[in-house]
């Protein structure tokens, strides 16, 4: 019997949720914001659970199984641990054993080997699947092959990045046990500066901004115009139609990628380049010892510094090796976590608009539809199911579920759901917040900086940021990157020290606090505040 729950959001509204069961309802079931800051769209949520089919049989080959169920609340996710039997753990653990001794030096030439070319692949095939010539019945009768490419997307993603955490979180704990609270520090830093997809992105955009000053017309009509005013002016200057082809090839190589990890609705760089353009604006105003290469090339002196710094305390003792075998494994992380960042979460994932793109095409054609991206807003089952209705309509139902997501869109959900989480008071207003100056979470890139907040949550808003600023975010995706040559530090509500905002953080050399739990919520946008990366502490300056 369906029980509909209403929980309380940090602000003090409903937040409902229908339990399928009173026993599901028993256990807390923790919200995904890192992944899934704003609601799904039901296609984004088919597709998410199909690439974790493949994480999770991923994770079975490798011996580090995900125990978890994951339900949805108003479009937000929300997972669960299942525990594993003594049988299952067992198993696990002799596959996992096998398959470190096997793998765990040669992660990253495994990745270059076999695992990015075969992700490379299936991405081209989810790219070519559709044919014009193609009827909206083959389309969908052959809607399997299309899963079964994007299922073993996620099984590559686990099987190229488990390892490799495994082997972060181990050098991390070695360095706690031999340095004490500074471990973490001296671990992060151990493996700063290594070449990844996130900062040659950054890079190749800052080179864009460099070819813009080379050409005096094309940057004075950057700076004056709109995103839409400046491409429809361009070949109109003074070397644009030179610059808009440098433009285009700069977009056919990294612009396929949009503003999340999960929603499939959002339109990518090459449909939609603004965020592209006002990160150029910026960085044309930006000195060059602001450069993605400059920030990054500190962020290889930390590294240096620091294996020097510990090479002289172990000197002379058996830990030496142990830290250096150690480190070497342990910097295979920060490449493959964003190198499958780039290649699969954004490449392979929004890779899948064209194809559905296509049957939303000829959706409408067929009069189900008004618009080709309103696809987004069925379940896979719903268009799989459509060959054996051809004359139903979908629109309704889809002016529905968009009023519906719109309406969650700047709800914040409370961290958990089910278990003892507070329920909602209908009757009593909301209790009145204690204003705190001071937030506390986990220091990720150290450093202190201070400057204006800006609260972003979408790269709609992107434009905000100013060069100095604080960027404060839910978490921040791989293509958020850029905007950490402008910001002088990050804060986010989510994330630990291994995170993609943490990582990308130190390899620009800026402090950050990750995982601070309210920060978008308690701090203004306008607020000065201060950043410790170091100690984890953010302090408001409000008057």
């Amino acid at each position: 019997m369906t029980q509909v729950v209403n929980y309380r959001s940090p602000n003090g509204s409903r937040f409902p949720v229908k339990w399928s069961s009173a026993k599901t309802s028993k256990d807390r079931w923790y919200w995904d914001q890192v992944h899934n800051p704003t609601p799904l769209t039901p296609l984004a949520q088919d597709l998410i659970a199909i690439k974790r089919q493949g994480m999770y049989k991923g994770g079975e080959i490798t011996g580090r199984p995900f125990h978890e169920e994951r339900i949805y609340a108003n479009g937000y996710g929300f997972s669960r641990t299942v525990k594993a039997t003594h049988g299952e753990a067992k198993l696990a653990l002799t596959r996992a054993t096998n398959d470190s001794r096997k793998r765990i030096d040669h992660l990253v030439e495994l990745w270059e080997s076999s695992y990015k070319p075969e992700t490379e692949a299936l991405s081209l095939s989810i790219r070519n699947w559709a044919s014009s010539a193609d009827s909206l019945d083959e389309l969908i009768s052959g809607y399997s092959h299309l899963e079964s490419a994007w299922r073993r997307c996620g099984e590559l993603h686990t099987i190229a990045t488990g390892l490799a955490a495994v082997a972060m979180r181990q050098f991390e704990t070695f360095c706690r046990d031999r340095f004490g609270d500074e471990g973490t520090r001296v671990a992060v830093e151990s493996v700063s500066g290594m070449p990844n997809m996130s900062v040659e992105s950054g890079k190749a955009l800052w080179e864009l901004s460099r070819l813009v000053l080379e050409k005096p017309s094309v940057a004075c009509l950057l700076r004056t115009e709109t995103a839409s005013g400046f491409l429809n002016r361009l070949e109109s200057v003074q070397d644009g139609r030179e610059f808009h082809s440098e433009f285009d090839e700069f977009l056919t190589k990294w612009g396929q990628r949009n503003e999340s990890y999960y929603e499939i609705e959002y339109e990518t760089w090459i449909e939609d380049p603004e965020f592209v353009l006002v990160t150029l604006r910026r960085f044309i105003e930006t000195p060059e010892c602001q450069s993605p290469a400059a920030l990054h090339d500190r962020a290889k002196r930390v590294r240096v510094a620091r294996t020097e710094i510990v090479r002289n305390i172990l000197n002379g003792s058996g830990d030496l090796k142990k830290f250096l075998s150690m480190q070497s494994r342990a910097q295979q992380h920060t490449i493959l976590m964003e190198d499958h960042n780039y290649f699969i979460d954004q490449r392979a994932y929004t890779s899948l608009r064209i194809p559905h793109q296509a049957i939303g095409t000829l959706m409408v054609e067929a009069g189900a539809l008004d618009h080709k991206n309103d696809v987004f807003f069925l379940h896979s089952d719903e268009i799989k199911a459509h060959t054996d209705s051809p004359s139903q309509t979908y629109q309704s139902l889809i002016k529905k579920r968009r009023s519906e997501r719109m309406s969650w869109m700047h709800v914040l959900p409370p961290p958990y759901i089910g278990g003892d989480a507070p329920l909602a008071n209908v009757t009593t207003p909301n209790e009145t917040r204690t204003i705190r100056r001071t937030l506390t979470g986990s220091p990720a890139s150290a450093g202190s900086a201070h400057g204006t907040a800006r609260v972003i949550l979408s790269l709609d808003d992107a434009h905000r940021l100013d060069a100095g600023d604080v960027l404060v975010t839910y978490a921040s995706a791989p293509p958020w990157t850029p905007l950490f040559s402008i910001a002088s530090a990050v804060v986010t509500d989510v994330g630990g020290p291994l995170a993609h905002c943490a990582i990308v953080a130190r390899e620009y050399g800026i402090p950050a606090v990750v995982g601070v739990n309210s920060a978008t919520t308690e701090i203004q946008d306008g607020d000065m505040i201060s950043v410790d990366g170091t100690s984890g502490v953010v302090t408001i300056q409000r008057n």
